[in-house]
């Protein structure tokens, strides 16, 4: 489900919207908490002590979205409501048919998108790396 969370999250919200809103024809739904703003710590780990500690506050919007006695959860960080409610729905449609093939399908695509975008992003960073060895030899 974190795979899931992941491309819901950095894929495009537009595209995802428009899938949703795809989505939303076809079932009824029932909005069972309002996209809503609020503030959950971020929990971290110190390196030399390997001790949890608390990093700080993190702005996050969330929601719940049912359709019958199912329901669905949404949640992303910053404020995002339309995001938040497309995640609900999408959560909801996966616990009822966990291998629909219309959200898998779109899912598979965005997380191509996704590699690419991360793939050319990191190649963008290895051209400014700084090869000291190479320094060196001059």
């Amino acid at each position: 489900m974190e795979e899931v969370d992941y491309i819901l999250n950095h894929c495009d919200l537009a595209l995802l919207k428009q899938f949703v809103v795809s989505l939303e024809a076809k079932h009824s739904l029932k909005i069972a908490k309002e996209p809503e703003l609020g503030l959950t710590m971020i929990r971290a780990e110190d390196s030399v002590e390997g001790q949890e500690f608390f990093l700080g506050e993190a702005l996050i919007t969330d929601c719940e979205v049912s359709i019958n006695d199912t329901t669905g959860y949404g949640i992303c960080m910053g404020d995002e409501p339309v995001r938040a409610y497309c995640m609900a729905v999408i959560d909801t449609l996966l616990q009822l048919d966990n291998n629909s093939p219309e959200i898998r399908n779109f899912l598979s695509q965005q997380e191509q998108v996704i590699k690419l975008a991360e793939k050319v992003e990191y190649n963008m960073i290895q051209r400014t790396r700084v090869d000291f060895k190479m320094m060196e030899q001059a």
